[in-house]
């Protein structure tokens, strides 16, 4: 009982910090103070370890050999790295979900671009990151490639920091860039186009590294 207890609240806790790192409420190279989030959490340090150590499977924080913790920092060889392996999976998996289209799912797609629209045109930039990723999960749901799919989860938390970069920080962040970009997939799926999509996802994905880029010289490449 008590062992589940402690679990349970080691998987809070990782949770709280896991989130916190994506949306940046603890910025890169950031310490996180054990002491510090023991009491802001109200909890003991034995869960807070296991949830660090977690996060450091993750590698989005990084125990330094004095012991401390930060958050992992940001470079451009790693969004590089990271994006490239995203745009080759996420064409693959665009151009077999498009071979397996349904009108379900095609629906869905058109309402979470809908909701992108809306959001782009409130300039709530963190809504447009969501109904991307909100997109994206779509396609790879359809496109039933477990073995791709399963590559990128184990990348997701990683990769989730870089994608959510221009919309959080980028200062001249263009929000219906996205929405355009995503319509244009949209439109070779419904023509049932897999050449033409997986090319528009890739392309996608390139681009987005490059706001990436320029938002990782601008605020965390000194």
């Amino acid at each position: 009982m008590e062992q589940t207890k402690r679990r349970k609240a080691s998987d809070a806790i990782y949770t709280e910090i896991k989130r916190k790192i994506i949306e940046f409420e603890y910025e890169p190279n950031e310490h996180l103070s054990e002491e510090l989030l023991a009491k802001s959490l109200e909890v003991s340090r034995t869960p807070l370890r296991e949830a660090f150590h977690r996060l450091e499977l993750e590698k989005l924080v990084t125990k330094l050999s004095t012991g401390r913790i930060v958050v992992a920092r940001l470079t451009i060889v790693e969004a590089e790295e990271l994006f490239q392996v995203r745009a080759a999976l996420e064409g693959l998996l665009t151009r077999h979900a498009t071979r397996n289209m349904n009108e379900t799912t095609l629906e869905k797609l058109e309402q979470v671009m809908r909701r992108m629209q809306a959001a782009a045109d409130s300039h709530d930039h963190a809504e447009v990151v969501r109904c991307g990723s909100e997109f994206h999960q779509l396609l790879y749901q359809l496109s039933q490639n477990g073995t791709a799919i399963g590559f990128l989860e184990q990348l997701r938390s990683r990769l989730e920091r870089y994608r959510r970069i221009g919309g959080y920080k980028h200062p001249h962040y263009a929000a219906n860039l996205p929405v355009e970009e995503h319509e244009a997939i949209l439109t070779r799926v419904r023509a049932g186009d897999a050449d033409g999509a997986e090319r528009t996802m890739v392309a996608h994905v390139s681009r987005s590294l490059e706001t990436v880029k320029e938002t990782l010289q601008m605020y965390f490449i000194k």
